[in-house]
């Protein structure tokens, strides 16, 4: 064990970097005491004051959530119809819904260099006063090009943030806020639905979250992970130790993830190089993250959320429900019991596991839309036939609440876990542009799709999901009950799936801090 010790480079990197740890007996210790620590409690006032920071990151979430629902109710207010001549599913429709995220792919070049230059924290009004459709889908250019950048630096904050123990429920909260702004988006869009021009009125309500994260990002400390590639790793230990130590910086999960961060985090890493992006595809290790990635980032949006989410008065009508009112009602019941669902299955993300969640969700979406189809085609064909109407929606309902229980929170908090510090702002931002991308062809696709094959477009969902399920499988790790540097474990591995199955325990700490042992008993420990 001793000439361990003194052969291993880590021994001196700790020595260097941390007092506490300058042994390997040592850092046995710190790990140990890490797991055990690890199981504070989540009231104690530093939680307190790190639910704060990240309650302004998940606002990020609910600005997209409020456009997600906002314009699926519109498209069903006739007000809005009459006023830009439009119908509820056209090409026409798919391309206002797919210029928003248009925006957002074209900002992509920009917001990971920006992100990792000036830290993690750093058009609404147009399209409230559109005057005739061009302006209209100027304003959603813009927004979806400003929106590129909460999308990118808020997960990446919230889950640089989390605390270590309770990564999985906090950083799964994260995109369960969409469904706050779809909430509002869409009993706003109720509430004027019969008001002159009250298609306006739920546009300008896009100005309240942001605007509360305008004037409270600058209150937030910044991320411990970033400032340590900045070369602060005395500002990141105390970041640390206010909000996950007590206000202590000996604190054993203080110590140790600052061990950890001080190994990985390289403070001449691509990312200080704003046009360097090759450290997605330096290393196979890197590769395999890549994959699980830009997978994610399609997926998220092709499992047929995208429909539920900006399509479902369409999908009512399919069903044969054409009042406005009622279609709207509906529409405003869905987001609640979606974002339910979706905090419901954060408290599942460390107990079940992210695979087995994605999974199982995925095999219950397939039945969904496998009973959709009929019973649309049944209700469309008989609108007479109330039995086939009812199943209709009940089966809308439970495939949203089914997908919120599992992929809501787990879409873009798998991206952040799945990137290296050194490429997570960048990473981010190219699995930006893949959702962008992915859901501007789905929404595009969808209006003609629903005016032309109507239901059976669900088909096309039912064979993708089982694409999906397949790759899931075989090439996604799990990466609960690690922290984000004790990842690269798993991504180094030959088989990162089968790695991630075992279990976490002391011998993860010295792969990660890349400490060699002979000795048995932390051999499989």
């Amino acid at each position: 064990m001793a000439s361990d010790q003194k052969n291993n480079p880590l021994a001196q990197h700790a020595e260097q970097h941390d007092p506490a740890v300058t042994t390997i007996d040592d850092v046995t210790v710190l790990a140990a005491e890490g797991l055990e620590q690890a199981k504070q409690s989540p009231w104690t006032i530093s939680m307190l004051r790190l639910y704060g920071c990240l309650l302004i990151g998940y606002l990020c979430a609910t600005t997209n959530g409020f456009d997600g629902s906002v314009m699926g109710g519109i498209n069903a207010m006739t007000s809005y119809q009459k006023y830009f001549n439009m119908v509820s599913a056209s090409s026409s429709t798919g391309l206002i819904f797919a210029i928003y995220n248009i925006g957002s792919a074209c900002a992509v070049p920009f917001v990971g260099p920006a992100v990792d230059r000036f830290g993690r924290r750093a058009g609404t009004l147009i399209t409230a006063r559109a005057l005739n459709h061009g302006m209209f889908m100027g304003g959603r250019f813009i927004l979806g090009f400003g929106v590129a950048f909460v999308n990118v630096s808020g997960p990446v904050y919230v889950g640089e943030m989390a605390h270590p123990t309770w990564r999985g429920p906090l950083s799964g909260l994260y995109n369960c806020f969409w469904y706050i702004g779809a909430i509002v988006a869409a009993w706003v869009v109720y509430a004027a639905k019969t008001m002159d021009g009250g298609w306006r009125i739920p546009l300008y309500c896009q100005l309240i979250a942001s605007s509360l994260i305008f004037v409270f990002v600058w209150f937030l400390p910044e991320s411990p992970r970033w400032l340590i590639s900045q070369g602060r790793n005395e500002s990141a230990r105390a970041i640390l130790a206010r909000y996950h130590g007590e206000g202590d910086p000996e604190h054993p999960i203080v110590k140790l993830q600052m061990a950890e961060m001080e190994y990985q985090i390289s403070t001449e890493g691509s990312d200080k190089r704003w046009w360097d992006y090759r450290g997605l595809v330096a290393t196979r290790a890197h590769r395999r993250r890549l994959i699980c990635v830009l997978t994610m980032a399609v997926f998220g949006q092709w499992s047929g959320n995208s429909v539920t989410s900006y399509y479902l008065p369409v999908m009512l009508e399919n069903a044969g429900i054409t009042s406005q009112s009622r279609k709207l009602l509906l529409n405003g019941i869905n987001a609640p019991l979606c974002f339910v669902a979706s905090v419901t299955g954060t408290m599942f993300l460390d107990k079940a596991g992210r695979r087995p969640l994605l999974m199982y969700s995925l095999a219950a979406c397939i039945v969904c839309f496998s009973i959709l189809t009929p019973t649309s085609k049944l209700a469309d064909h008989n609108p007479d036939n109330s039995s086939a109407a009812n199943a209709t929606i009940a089966f809308i309902y439970l495939f949203g609440i089914i997908f919120s229980f599992a992929w809501t929170p787990l879409s873009p908090m798998y991206v952040v876990e799945c990137l290296h510090t050194n490429t997570r702002a960048k990473g981010k931002a190219l699995a930006q542009l893949f959702t962008a991308c992915a859901s501007a062809i789905i929404q595009y696709a969808s209006g003609p799709a629903f005016q032309h094959i109507k239901y059976y477009f669900y088909v096309a969902f039912i064979c993708w999901d089982v694409l999906e399920l397949v790759v899931i499988y075989f090439f996604w790790p799990e990466t609960k009950d690690r922290t984000l540097e004790e990842l690269d474990e798993l991504f180094q591995a030959p088989n990162p799936v089968k790695k991630s199955l075992e279990p976490r325990g002391i011998s993860t700490v010295f792969n990660t801090l890349n400490i060699e042992t002979k000795d048995s008993k932390f051999q499989d420990s």
